[in-house]
């Protein structure tokens, strides 16, 4: 059994250029290493800076499935009323 985590294939880009067209998750990132420095400087343990950046990260991956969500969401929105242009526009009855 080996300890070493499986190569990926490359892309050949840059994590800058790769998160270029998620601004938010990228900014998120960048705060999360900065909290980690931070905790880090205060003289947190490693378990402590673990759990926080464990957290955080969940955190993360909860707000991008939100957004892959709503963003499939409105791209299957748009597919229906290309496909019917008849059809009732998606709104909230009054």
């Amino acid at each position: 059994m080996s300890d070493e985590l499986p190569k990926q294939k490359r892309t050949g880009k840059t994590l800058d250029e790769r998160f270029a067209d998620r601004p938010h998750t990228y900014r998120r990132l960048q705060e999360i290493a900065d909290q980690m420095d931070q905790a880090i400087a205060k003289g947190a343990t490693a378990d402590e800076a673990e759990a926080m950046a464990i957290e955080q990260i969940r955190k993360l991956g909860a707000e991008i499935l939100t957004d892959w969500a709503q963003a499939k969401q409105h791209q299957a929105l748009e597919q229906a009323q290309t496909e019917h242009p008849q059809s009732i526009k998606h709104i909230k009855k009054k």
